[in-house]
């Protein structure tokens, strides 16, 4: 299929008239992964919000001067503050507008959104990645030059969307994704999907309730990256279609009640298999990085943190028949979205503290539960410092 016959799925629906007062801004895209985050997510918590295409004037006129760097989506509020992450986002705005909830007010729900929403942020990114890039990259790249020029012709954007291509593209290192990894990479996506198939068989969302966290957090790579992007969408609808219809229902689900309940016992019990292969490689990778990263900030003065401190030996597929050996960057980000759930456990009763470490049994998670983080992390101004 040529890049010009292609009439890629819209959810991010672009706004021309200026933005009522009270009303937010996001600034994103349909091709971005944390755009079709948070975007579903305002939209199912029926937010007023102005969606804005992040063109080139936009990041000129908005994002660079407010943010520091070049990244999307950022999110302006009615008295014109900037968020860019949407972690930050979510946390913010589930506190001002918090009917209806999309966050648990139980511990354990609470940690359980938290962990899987860095689940799907940071590590099916893997896939995520893997198959835009090694199988729909025309098509990518020139959504980000139609995106970043709209009223350029057509093969101006091409060739801009090779260039930001290229940047985007050269994440597959770091993420230690190569030609020897990726069928390991895509074996656990297979995988992944055929467990959300079988889950959404018996469960409308993934904790089996009204939307929550969770759903939004899959939702972002599911729908921008695997669905829309047409090859990997078609492995999509072709092997999980339930995963489809989710995917394509969640936005315009209507807003439930202002509780969200949630008690472990009741889960579905197909949700933990999810859990369990996402956590099998990513836990020891979790806890290498939380250990290199408590080792730095011990003798780093206060200030900025750096994206990744080297790199460290990590094993893909683990157990099975498609296990491999690999190098990988030691990111920083994770540990921040990693302390944000352990300090919900750190501040639980009991009985609480007794229900988390049962869910995290079920998941594989357990032994995230005896991190310490003697040196911590915060975000400040849209980076990640300490001190």
């Amino acid at each position: 299929m040529s890049d010009e016959g292609q009439t890629p799925y819209v959810s991010f629906r672009v706004d021309s008239t200026p933005a009522p007062a009270g009303h937010y801004r996001l600034l994103g895209a349909d091709v971005s992964y944390y755009t079709a985050k948070i975007d579903a997510w305002l939209a199912y918590k029926r937010i007023p919000c102005r969606r804005e295409l992040a063109t080139r004037a936009r990041f000129e006129q908005d994002i660079l001067p407010r943010v520091g760097y070049p990244v999307i989506p950022v999110l302006l509020t009615p008295d014109n503050a900037v968020l860019q992450d949407t972690t930050d986002m979510i946390d913010a705005l589930e506190a001002r507008h918090p009917s209806p909830a999309t966050v648990p007010s139980s511990a354990a729900g609470r940690f359980l959104c938290y962990v899987f929403e860095l689940f799907c942020d940071e590590w099916i990114k893997m896939p995520a990645l893997h198959y835009r890039w090694q199988y729909d990259r025309e098509f990518a790249a020139l959504e980000f030059g139609r995106n970043n020029d709209p009223d350029l012709d057509l093969d101006a954007q091409r060739a801009i969307g090779a260039k930001i291509a290229r940047r985007f593209s050269g994440w597959l290192g770091p993420l230690g994704i190569t030609a020897d990894t990726a069928p390991a990479v895509e074996a656990d996506y297979l995988q992944l999907l055929a467990l959300l198939d079988a889950h959404f068989a018996h469960a409308p969302t993934l904790l089996g309730g009204p939307p929550s966290l969770a759903d939004f957090a899959l939702y972002g790579p599911l729908h921008a990256h695997l669905l829309r992007d047409p090859n990997s969408g078609a492995v999509m609808r072709a092997r999980a279609p339930r995963v489809v219809q989710v995917l394509e229902r969640l936005r315009a689900v209507p807003a439930a009640s202002e509780t969200l309940p949630f008690a472990s016992a009741t889960l579905p019990a197909t949700f933990w298999p999810i859990m369990a292969l996402l956590a099998r490689d990513y836990v020891p990778i979790l806890l290498a990085q939380h250990t290199a990263l408590q080792r730095w900030l011990a003798d780093a003065p206060p200030g900025a943190v750096p994206r990744d401190l080297g790199r460290h030996a990590v094993v893909l597929g683990r157990g099975t028949s498609h296990e491999v050996r690999a190098e990988r960057a030691l990111f920083t980000y994770d540990s921040w979205m990693l302390q944000r759930a352990l300090d919900v456990y750190a501040g639980a009763n009991a009985r609480d503290r007794a229900d988390i470490e049962q869910c995290c049994a079920l998941a594989g998670t357990g032994a995230l539960l005896g991190l310490h983080f003697e040196h911590r992390l915060r975000r400040e101004h849209c980076r990640l410092v300490h001190g």
